[in-house]
């Protein structure tokens, strides 16, 4: 029981394999935290980064806790797999068991260590970062708000981009078709006042669980008990009628102001450019409680781990649209050049003819934001981009094997989507299935492949000298920048 961000992070330093950098020296939390993970990022490095110092703020900051798809598979405890797809199969296993909060007494819960009311509440003593330099201003990322359905009292979570209004005040950007919105109109239309809190700092699988496309109806926090494959420990919030993660590391508690709703950004978005100004709801900090200890969890958004977040929450809804008309699917993966959810691969055991194009439209009903659908048999590799375009290149004629559906439902911070006029920015895009899979019944070359006994047999290690080591090499000092 009690997992948290720093169970997390101790088994990562446990296993000793270079998942996990600890940076001594100090650092600008404007440009610096960012940039320096950009800079690994270029190198091919994606790990975990702590930073014990961080300019203006006594407390650390930890990011790219998402920076890879085999820690993803960390979160959900799937240690040692036979392939990338045990990371799907046991998200869908702990989608699907959710598990009721456990309460626990305020003298034991962490976040409950430190609380700030009145003049103390300060958000400028936090390491917030200031990820690119045509931001407006500082955001915080990976924060998990949590709010109550006025109609049904169901807890909702969900992430979203927070910049911070001088130090009692955040901006909330809820993109009008998520269930945040929905709750927030609502309150708006009751005239009623909206509380709400906004943690920061849990274990990933937490942080999995926000991003979830359950139903409004569905309790997140069972959600995310289902993630942890334990109870999510719950402890009251000081000052709203909500409950708050006892092991998070940082709770904001407060109300909304409907009078005050402004703009923000620009903002470094998932896509890699920057996204447009939003309308923003305005979040009044009035009570931070903490742990004395307390780590502040970052995320670059502009960075791939910002699309892995909510990676497997994707390939779950696909694959289980999929499911519904193929039963044959193999697996379902969303690259990292797919910037969140824009390219879709998927591998299904053809059985008719016409059942790749039903699998990739079955795959752009399952999330909106798709745009590109890749559907290959299950020979190809789906987690390695170089053998899903061999089979485009080898398996496709484009004259038959490509479907184009225009003015769909797309993605608004997509910066080539279009409006109801095509010259227009708006929120539509155009949809592609690409079917690369062979042909049932007609024959087709055969594809060359390794002698399997030989293949099992050989271990590089036994003919190349000192290849394990190099393997599974670390760089587990602290980083010098």
């Amino acid at each position: 029981m009690g997992k948290d961000l720093r169970s997390f992070l101790a088994m990562l330093e446990q296993r000793n394999r270079g998942e996990l950098l600890r940076i001594t020296r100090q650092v600008d939390p404007v440009y610096e935290v960012s940039v320096i993970q950009q800079k690994l990022a270029a190198a091919g490095r994606y790990p975990v980064l702590y930073f014990e110092d961080v300019r203006g703020s006594s407390l650390p900051l930890v990011t790219n806790l998402f920076g890879t798809y085999d820690l993803l598979g960390l979160a959900l405890d799937v240690v040692e797999p036979k392939s990338k797809a045990d990371y799907l199969a046991e998200y869908l296993r702990r989608e699907n068991d959710h598990k009721a909060v456990r309460e626990v007494p305020i003298r034991t819960a962490p976040v409950k260590q430190i609380i700030l009311t009145g003049d103390q509440v300060d958000l400028s003593t936090l390491p917030i970062a200031w990820h690119a330099e045509k931001d407006s201003g500082r955001y915080i990322v990976v924060g998990g708000m949590v709010m109550r359905d006025p109609e049904t009292g169901v807890i909702n979570v969900g992430m979203y981009r927070h910049e911070v209004r001088g130090n009692r005040a955040v901006l909330c950007m809820f993109i009008p078709a998520h269930h945040a919105a929905y709750i927030y109109r609502r309150y708006k239309e009751l005239k009623r006042p909206m509380e709400a809190a906004l943690f920061i700092g849990h274990h990933p699988a937490v942080c999995l669980g926000m991003c979830t496309r359950e139903p409004i109806e569905v309790d997140e926090y069972e959600v995310m008990g289902g993630f942890l494959d334990e109870a999510l420990e719950v402890v009251p919030a000081e000052t709203v009628d909500l409950p708050v993660p006892a092991r998070a590391e940082i709770v904001l508690e407060g109300t909304f102001d409907f009078a005050k709703e402004t703009l923000d950004g620009p903002f470094a978005e998932y896509t890699g450019y920057y996204g447009h100004r939003a309308l923003c709801a305005w979040f009044d900090v009035r009570c931070i409680t903490m742990r004395r200890d307390a780590i502040y969890h970052d995320l670059d958004p502009a960075h791939r781990e910002h699309n892995y977040a909510a990676t497997l929450g994707n390939e779950s809804a696909v694959y289980k649209a999929v499911k519904n008309v193929v039963p044959s699917v193999r697996a379902v993966h969303r690259p990292a050049s797919g910037c969140c959810v824009y390219h879709v691969y998927v591998s299904i055991s053809k059985r008719l003819q016409g059942e790749g194009k039903m699998a990739g439209l079955a795959a752009l009903s399952a999330v909106h934001n798709i745009k590109h659908v890749f559907v290959v048999d299950e020979d190809v590799d789906i987690y390695n981009e170089e053998e899903v375009l061999w089979a485009v290149a080898t398996r496709l004629e484009a004259d038959q094997d490509i479907s184009i559906i225009s003015h769909c439902l797309g993605a608004n911070l997509d910066p080539s989507a279009y409006g109801e006029r095509r010259f227009e920015p708006g929120h539509m895009t155009t949809k592609v299935i690409f079917d690369a899979t062979r042909p049932v019944t007609l024959p087709f070359s055969e594809r060359i492949t390794p002698p399997k006994e030989v293949w099992d047999r050989i271990k590089l290690e036994d003919y190349i000298d000192g290849w394990s080591a190099r393997e599974r090499a670390t760089d587990r000092p602290s980083l010098a920048v």
